[in-house]
Formats: structure tokens, sequence, C-alpha cells
């Protein structure tokens, strides 16, 4: 499996949303993505564009000053 980074730190929404999404329809299958934002809005607007690409509920970890989002795709 290979892992993909995306950093979206600074980001305000719906920019983090945006991002993901268009980032999400470029991996493969089995790809995992590791996303950081610092948005509090990431921490309900993300789980809910994961359930409507029918994708599973991501790992979310709290870092410094913000959270990872541990997504596969």
């Amino acid at each position: 499996m290979e892992v993909i980074k995306l950093n979206l730190f600074g980001h305000k929404c719906p920019i983090p949303v945006q991002r993901t999404r268009k980032f999400l329809k470029t991996m493969s299958v089995n790809e995992i993505l590791y996303l950081k934002c610092d948005d509090p809005e990431t921490l309900h607007d993300i789980p809910i564009l994961l359930k409507r690409l029918e994708l599973d509920k991501p790992v979310i970890e709290k870092i410094d000053n913000g959270w990872l989002f541990i997504i596969k795709n």
C-alpha cells in the first residue's frame, strides 16, 4: 500500500473538503491518504465527505496544531 500525504494546514472551509475530494479522485484503490488539517470544521466535514463517497470512516489523530486524518481509498 502506498501512502500519500496532503498538508492543508492554514486552509479554512471549504478548501480542505474541496481539495480532499479532488485528491481522492486521483488515488488508486488501496492507497492511503494522510491528510493534515488545522481547521476544526474538518472534524465534521471530512467524515461526511467520506460517507458521501462511500469510503470508510477516517482514523483521526490529534497532532500538535491540528489533526491527522488517515483515509483508505
